[in-house]
C-alpha cells in the first residue's frame, strides 16, 4: 500500500500529464476497477482521486519577482 506522500506524488503527476481531464480519468479508472471487483485497487484510486481534488483546490504558488 502506498503511503500519503506517494499518493500525493501520483496525483500531482496525473494532474501534470492530463490537466483538466484528470478527475474524469481517475474516476473512469476507479469505476473500471470496481467493475472488476478489485477492492484494493479501487481504494488506492479513491485515495488518488481525493488527493487530486485537494491539489486542484489549493491555490497555485505565486511567483515572486
Amino acid at each position: 500500500m502506498l503511503v500519503k506522500p506517494d499518493i500525493d506524488l501520483v496525483a500531482r503527476m496525473l494532474i501534470e500529464q492530463h490537466g483538466a481531464d484528470v478527475r474524469a480519468l481517475a474516476a473512469m479508472k476507479a469505476d473500471e476497477l470496481n467493475n472488476m471487483g478489485n477492492a484494493d485497487s479501487i481504494n488506492y484510486w479513491r485515495r488518488i482521486m481525493d488527493a487530486i481534488d485537494k491539489q486542484l483546490l489549493e491555490p497555485s504558488p505565486q511567483t515572486v519577482h
